[in-house]
């Protein structure tokens, strides 16, 4: 795995700060618009966090040594999401019929086939054993969900509360996040 230090150019931490921006605050306008509280203290505490982050990866970039474009691209991919998902939340709040709701359920959907394509080609970029570990971690995160999802599906048969689909999302992410965990632990 490459350990080099990366020496990213003023106008690239810029970009990263700038985009890394934008995608928190669009993060905290959903957070915001979801949790009903001012939208624009979500924007600017959003954007505050983005840009920390921002810094983070231009200084100390992660283990993943993506290349810096592919990951503003992913953060832009995670903004278009985030975006149209508060679109989604804002259509579904103005009483729209069935019909116009199943319409307005395909901008999400839209927003992570950009994100999972972005995410795909980031992953690709990779040398050969960064690609071995997200795809490690990837595994263990679908069995882990498989688990899960199993799992609680018989519970229900037993009588327990049916559960948001949402949920798998949030699952699946946590265990991709333990899988990326292992992995890097396992290869270090």
């Amino acid at each position: 795995m490459k350990t080099a230090g990366q020496n990213i150019s003023t106008a690239e931490e810029t970009k990263n700060v700038i985009t890394a921006s934008i995608a928190g605050a669009s993060m905290g306008l959903l957070y915001a618009y979801g949790f009903e509280f001012g939208m624009g203290i979500g924007l600017v505490v959003g954007g505050l966090f983005g840009a920390a982050i921002g810094f983070r990866i231009s200084r100390r970039p992660p283990n993943m040594r993506y290349p810096m474009a592919l990951l503003r691209r992913t953060l832009m991919a995670a903004t278009f999401l985030l975006l149209t998902s508060f679109a989604y939340s804002y259509l579904l709040d103005q009483g729209l019929s069935q019909t116009q709701q199943k319409w307005a359920a395909l901008l999400p959907t839209l927003g992570w086939a950009v994100l999972v394509v972005s995410i795909g080609m980031a992953i690709a970029s990779l040398d050969e054993l960064q690609r071995r570990i997200q795809t490690e971690a990837i595994a263990i995160g679908f069995a882990g969900t498989a688990i899960f999802v199993g799992g609680y599906a018989l519970f229900q048969f037993a009588g327990l509360a049916e559960v948001n689909v949402g949920l798998v999302l949030l699952v699946m992410s946590l265990m991709l996040l333990l899988g990326k965990f292992w992995t890097l632990w396992r290869y270090r």
